[in-house]
């Protein structure tokens, strides 16, 4: 049978629209710009010969025909989800291991974008201490750490790690020569060897004694005591850039540097045949650009 219906991708435009009653939250729901989206329903509008929205500087009202439309598009579309929700299996699921750090501070304040742009395939995140290993049968990816000694076709660098200290806005008020004196602070240590403070004191020159402070389980509970202001510590940049971007942490001593480590993307290879492998690995590695340029800045 025959049916005559208006563009999908409009109906869904407004179905979003009439539901925020704004163009500008439903162009970041959707992830498209603002243009885009008032096209859409201006094009649905044209289809359906009937104004959908009343424009005023207010901002949007929707109308009786746009209410009574809204109601049945969002039936409409509920509908197809369920109707598509039986064939949603494990084929479409991809599991990551992640290290729970990276985890936290980076994938999981993304992953969203990533299932409002495929919602077919379902991301399980696994978040554990110990690195993946590609003998892992119950992964599809994983994040590692390390200096890279994988098989090429396993393993796709993401970024390389840089290191400086962090503390809260408050946290430190004496100062000597335009920076913070660490020497009185209470360092916090991610690890247990206490190796990255080492590393910094070394690669930054200052000398500082590492030896003194409080050890942590995982570079999160570092960061969030360091946010609570128990003390300063050591972290990658890319790992801490959000929460200095907020004002929760502060640098001290804008003195990056390099541990000759770097974050991986690896997977067993037969993984490459798996389509939602290959869109998951390709949205990690387009998303991972920008923690690319952060650290280039820190470097230069």
């Amino acid at each position: 049978m025959s049916r005559r219906l208006p563009s999908l991708n409009a109906l869904r435009c407004f179905e979003i629209v009439a539901a925020q009653l704004s163009i500008k939250k439903a162009a970041l729901i959707l992830n498209v710009s603002e243009s885009a989206v008032s096209r859409q329903v201006k094009i649905l509008e044209d289809q359906l010969g009937a104004p959908l929205f009343i424009r005023s500087h207010n901002g949007l009202e929707i109308t009786d025909e746009g209410r009574r439309l809204a109601l049945s598009v969002k039936e409409a579309f509920d509908h197809i989800a369920n109707a598509i929700d039986p064939f949603r299996n494990e084929r479409n699921a991809v599991t990551i291991k992640v290290l729970p750090t990276f985890a936290l501070r980076w994938l999981l304040p993304r992953l969203r974008t990533f299932q409002e742009r495929h919602p077919l395939i379902k991301v399980n995140v696994h978040t554990r201490l110990n690195d993946m290993t590609l003998n892992d049968n119950d992964a599809d990816l994983g994040i590692r750490y390390g200096i890279g000694n994988w098989p090429q076709d396993c393993a796709t660098e993401l970024y390389q790690e840089w290191i400086l200290p962090v503390c809260a806005p408050d946290y430190l008020t004496g100062h000597a020569d335009g920076e913070t004196d660490l020497a009185g602070a209470t360092l916090l240590h991610p690890l247990p060897d206490r190796q990255d403070w080492v590393t910094w004191s070394e690669k930054s020159g200052t000398g500082l004694d590492a030896r003194g402070g409080l050890d942590f389980d995982a570079l999160d509970m570092a960061l969030s005591a360091a946010e609570c202001g128990l003390g300063v510590a050591m972290t990658d940049v890319v790992l801490a850039h959000q929460a200095i971007q907020s004002g929760r942490l502060v640098t001290p001593m804008r003195k990056a540097v390099p541990t000759g480590f770097s974050y991986y993307l690896v997977r067993p290879p037969e993984m490459r045949r798996r389509r939602e492998v290959v869109v998951v690995e390709d949205w990690i590695c387009s998303e991972i650009e920008g923690a690319r340029e952060l650290v280039r800045r820190y470097a230069s």
